[in-house]
């Protein structure tokens, strides 16, 4: 089956340069890939048509939890994929990685010459949380929907428990001021705001 890229990068008209994009739609008829897209800059939408240029079958295997699946899939032959990349396959959405080259593991290639492709499945997002308590702390983790916003000073439920966000560990940053999305939340930092008796009698 065609893949469809839920993210690209692309000259916006509006920024006047190259950005990522993000995938609204996107459909092929026959070898033309008809996309509608937003720009993760400045949000501007447009539309967007990309000649196909033949498929690469690729070997393929998907985790989903603790189960790994062995599979092939088409991609454009002008693809290139690097780990961190999103894309559709079927009706599951997946992330890339690992990409195999020549028995070699890389950060990206041209689809031409991967050997084998390691993708997740991506339609949730597994969170881990630090809680702490009077200078204890524990770890837990949960699913949730990858658009779903986490604010700093809000209170959440985690496991039945209240707690308070006081900051958010990013890839590339430490947030303490604003929100964060689930997809690209490391890990989330909170104070649990329970009476001392009812976090003693929980533990």
């Amino acid at each position: 089956m065609k893949q469809i890229p839920q993210s690209m990068t692309l000259e916006c008209p509006e920024c006047d340069g190259e950005t990522l994009h993000k995938t609204l739609k996107g459909r092929y008829e026959g070898k033309r890939l008809k996309l509608v897209l937003k720009c993760s800059k400045c949000d501007n939408i447009r539309n967007e048509i990309i000649e196909s240029v033949g498929q690469i079958s690729v070997r393929m295997i998907v985790s989903r939890s603790d189960v790994s699946e062995k599979t092939t899939a088409q991609f454009p032959a002008d693809w290139d994929m690097t780990v961190g990349d999103e894309f559709m396959h079927e009706d599951e959405r997946l992330q890339v990685s690992g990409i195999e080259v020549a028995g070699a593991r890389v950060e990206g290639a041209n689809v031409k010459e991967i050997k084998t492709l390691w993708t997740k499945n991506f339609d949730q997002a597994r969170v881990r949380i630090s809680i702490n308590r009077h200078g204890r702390t524990r770890s837990l983790e949960m699913l949730t929907d990858l658009e779903e916003v986490f604010t700093i000073e809000s209170e959440i439920d985690v496991d039945g428990m209240p707690v308070k966000i006081h900051s958010i560990k990013t890839k590339n940053n430490h947030v303490r001021r604003g929100t964060v999305a689930a997809r690209d939340v490391v890990r989330i930092y909170c104070t649990d705001t329970r009476p001392m008796r009812s976090y003693f009698r929980k533990r």
